[in-house]
């Protein structure tokens, strides 16, 4: 529960970052309502449950990517469609912006994973230090 969990608020801070980014940079173009905010706060809490897949090691890191990417995609779509933007769709603008962005977010991901992984081992690294010093 506690995944499903951590998943999910990883999952809103991602999202409402890119949300606030798409604001400043003027990409959405009608004005944002209470029903934007929270289909994007559900789409991004879903994104974060899909990106739970990556813990599986049945299928290759290619296959679990390309499935997170069509899914998220999918959700994507589906919250463009339901607050009426699904006429950007049709544009390969669109395309392109979804890709770039998805990019983006998954270099940021990986470099926190990374960031993460050295502090951990730093610590490790330390207290190894320590115990062979206590010896």
């Amino acid at each position: 529960m506690k995944k499903v969990f951590s998943a999910m608020l990883s999952g809103l801070r991602t999202g409402s970052l890119t949300y606030l980014l798409v604001l400043l940079f003027d990409i959405q173009k009608s004005p944002v309502s209470k029903s934007n905010i929270i289909s994007i706060l559900v789409m991004s809490a879903a994104i974060g449950l899909v990106s739970l897949i990556f813990e599986s090691e049945r299928f290759s890191f290619l296959l679990l990517l390309i499935v997170h990417c069509s899914v998220t995609l999918g959700l994507v779509s589906a919250m463009m469609v339901y607050n009426g933007w699904q006429d950007v769709l049709l544009h390969s603008r669109f395309w392109l912006e979804y890709f770039l962005i998805y990019v983006i977010i998954w270099c940021f991901v990986r470099l926190d994973i990374y960031l993460k992984t050295q502090k951990i081992n730093q610590a490790l690294s330390k207290r190894q230090h320590s115990k062979n010093q206590e010896q």
